[in-house]
């Protein structure tokens, strides 16, 4: 039986990322494929300084593997997350509900922090962290994740339903 309306065709890229040099090549490979999708130069520059945070706080603070998905909604990017090998995901968890109930700008006073509060302003507040599997390894591990500038966005819902551990 076919439905009569077609809900979403979504597509993940999955990329594996080289320890050293992690937050070089996710820059590189977000940009492409955002031009190739015709975005435009600014909101690419706002995603690419995005997800260098997020891939540099991972070879900083978690271990590999590390990987970057991106998920495309009827060939639009619109999603965007960095995956590690390190599946304790609480502490940025925490960091990121502190950023939506508090001001966020005291953020900016604290040791650490600032990277995702970076993300989560460039993001429209469009960030979670939810525990996932490694394409790698298939081990438990971390995603960082953050909405692109596009013009139908996924809910932080959506991709963690996509990839969660939980049922």
């Amino acid at each position: 039986m076919e439905l009569p309306i077609r809900l979403h065709d979504y597509d993940v890229l999955i990329e594996g990322l080289q320890p050293g040099s992690v937050a070089h090549q996710a820059r590189a490979i977000l940009r492409q494929v955002l031009q190739d999708a015709g975005v435009a130069t600014e909101d690419i520059d706002d995603a690419e300084l995005a997800v260098g945070e997020l891939a540099a706080n991972a070879e900083t603070h978690a271990c590999p593997p590390y990987e970057l998905r991106i998920v495309s909604v009827n060939g639009i990017p619109t999603w965007c997350e960095i995956v590690d090998g390190d599946p304790c995901f609480t502490r940025v968890a925490k960091i990121l509900r502190d950023l939506n109930t508090a001001d966020p700008l005291t953020r900016w006073f604290q040791e650490s922090g600032r990277g995702l509060l970076l993300v989560h302003q460039l993001s429209g507040a469009r960030c979670v962290t939810y525990l996932t599997r490694s394409s790698v390894t298939g081990c438990p591990s971390k995603a960082v994740t953050f909405a692109l500038p596009a013009k139908s966005s996924p809910t932080p819902d959506t991709c963690r339903t996509m990839f969660s551990l939980r049922p």
